[in-house]
């Protein structure tokens, strides 16, 4: 199943319709209380890092499920700017962002790059950003690009006992806690980031 495609922006557009189909999704399905709390705030964290995007940021919003559990897509054209991608290896090169605070700012980080066309210094860069580096998987048969996936970053945090502060960042991410895996990449002409919650038991 897959639901309409909700119109979102940084601006708060289109903010309430897409959580308002995010509920109709989970009364089609009779998902139970918990199931139900849990895909709400994940669309409500998704739709949260939206507005915290600068620039003039819109997006596509839907969800999509298979046997294995749903997927809350948010997709965007990609958009080069200049001005802003001189910024992105400015802050590269001095390899700080004060602004990626927590595991819900990391990806707003990550999502923001790839939209901005950033893809080439986000995979060829050994000097990227860590959370970056440590995320990032294979190229898939659809993409151009390798993905970044939650995942994986965790894997490599739990491996590495020297990422204490991103540990415990991860520990206390709603986000982080709740979703199966959220990835962001390139698909086509446009950046998507997906995030995927797995069946339980009476689909919870």
């Amino acid at each position: 199943m897959k639901t309409n495609e909700i119109y979102v922006s940084n601006q708060g557009t289109g903010r309430e319709e897409a959580l308002n189909e995010t509920e109709k999704y989970a009364d089609y399905h009779g998902l139970d209380r918990k199931a139900r709390m849990h895909i709400r705030i994940l669309a409500e964290e998704m739709l949260g890092m939206v507005e915290t995007i600068a620039g003039n940021f819109y997006a596509y919003y839907w969800i999509q499920d298979d046997s294995e559990g749903y997927h809350l897509h948010l997709e965007a054209k990609a958009n080069m700017n200049t001005k802003k991608k001189d910024a992105l290896i400015d802050a590269s090169t001095s390899k700080q962002n004060n602004s990626a605070r927590g595991v819900m700012g990391k990806l707003r980080d990550v999502f923001q790059n790839y939209w901005m066309g950033y893809k080439e210094t986000i995979i060829d860069s050994a000097d990227y950003y860590d959370y970056i580096r440590y995320g990032m998987i294979e190229p898939r048969f659809n993409s151009s690009a390798g993905f970044w996936s939650l995942s994986q970053y965790q894997t490599v945090v739990r491996k590495d006992d020297s990422n204490q502060e991103e540990w415990d960042e991860l520990e206390k991410s709603i986000i982080a806690n709740l979703a199966d895996d959220v990835t962001v990449g390139i698909k086509g002409n446009n950046v998507e980031m997906v995030i995927t919650k797995k069946w339980k038991t009476g689909k919870e």
